[in-house]
């Protein structure tokens, strides 16, 4: 604060000019409304006023691009979570020569967007309690430029979307292609956008004193955490609990080990020209005695001939000059029609190999 202005209005009231006298010879003088008004507020009052929170705006800015950029992504990951359930429950045969594969495409896209809404939709309700209660607190947040553009945004973006979605059954309806798991599908996105719509049209139309005693945030935002929770739920069903899903990776690396095992033991034996399908294959070495021979031996890449849970090494056992089999324990049963040769039950399982039929 300026001493000169302290100064001045000190001596201004000791010799009786009251304030209002004091203010329109400053401001007749040349200075500024806001450097006036702090300074006989400091002459009169012992305690400084208190800075207003989000001064020039960043804060505000800053709290509603969380916000609306939580709400953009739990959308999008939660449109892919209920397509993912779609179709894992109701695959396609017309889309896929292998409708499985479809169904286990969907799953494996399960875990991630289960992570992606298990993280932005408390941040969306966390960061909208707020600003929600800033706003009961001080109505006239309400009308803040930032929330309005960005609701604005919101409500065009959601209208777009449900007309692109109408407009594409209407589409796939002259087409004879609308099916149950299409109509659930543009049933979700109707439902999704249409309540992000109708939410945010009614706070926006709502005046300052209607955020305060309304109950419509309350209600979009248990109807919202019912939903996910509802979803969650569904998704650990589907894709199994976080134990089961280790013990399938265990087991894919089980496979892997065993896939690469026999492809060194290919090299070994019948040599590099085993890769070639149309070749006639001829046993140029014996077959590896043990599994830490071929370790030693392999020509590639060294397999790892251990367990990756247990630590035990896997069981191999030469058939014949070109047969072998090997063994290992699974954990759960695989029935996929990708690469149907590694399928195998719970439990030990083995697998037998050719040298010189490779390819069976």
């Amino acid at each position: 604060m300026d001493e000169k202005l302290t100064q001045f209005i000190e001596h201004a009231r000791t010799k009786g000019m009251d304030h209002a006298t004091i203010r329109m010879v400053l401001l007749s003088a040349g200075w500024k409304e806001k450097d006036v008004s702090r300074a006989l507020i400091a002459q009169a009052l012992d305690v400084p006023v208190p800075t207003p929170p989000d001064v020039g705006g960043a804060r505000e800015g800053f709290l509603y691009l969380v916000s609306f950029a939580s709400l953009y992504t739990f959308i999008g990951y939660a449109l892919t979570l209920i397509f993912s359930y779609i179709d894992v429950k109701l695959p396609d045969p017309a889309t896929t020569s292998y409708a499985q594969l479809q169904t286990e495409a969907s799953r494996s896209a399960i875990p991630e967007a289960m992570a992606a809404v298990f993280v932005t939709f408390p941040a969306l309700i966390w960061v909208s309690r707020l600003l929600i209660r800033e706003i009961k607190a001080s109505p006239d947040r309400a009308a803040s430029p930032v929330r309005r553009t960005l609701t604005y945004m919101t409500l065009f973006a959601a209208a777009m979307t449900i007309a692109i979605d109408l407009a594409t059954l209407i589409a796939f309806f002259l087409q004879g292609e609308v099916t149950s798991r299409f109509l659930l599908k543009v049933g979700a996105v109707v439902a999704v956008a249409g309540a992000c719509f109708v939410y945010y049209f009614k706070s926006l139309k709502m005046s300052p004193e209607e955020h305060k005693t309304t109950s419509l945030h309350r209600a979009f935002g248990w109807s919202a955490t019912v939903v996910v929770a509802i979803s969650m739920t569904v998704g650990m069903i589907t894709i199994g609990s976080p134990g089961t899903e280790r013990l399938r990776r265990f087991d894919a690396q089980r496979a892997s080990d065993i896939k690469l095992i026999s492809e060194e033991i290919f090299n070994i034996s019948a040599g590099a020209n085993w890769r070639n399908p149309g070749a006639t294959l001829v046993v140029k070495q014996p077959l590896p005695k043990t599994l830490p021979e071929l370790a030693t031996a392999a020509r590639m890449r060294r397999p790892r001939i251990n367990d990756p849970a247990t630590g035990k090494p896997y069981e191999y056992q030469p058939l014949g000059d070109s047969r072998f089999q090997i063994c290992a324990t699974f954990d759960l049963p695989r029935d996929e029609v990708a690469d149907v040769v590694w399928n195998h039950p719970a439990g030990r399982y083995c697998f037998e190999f050719d040298t010189l039929n490779p390819w069976r």
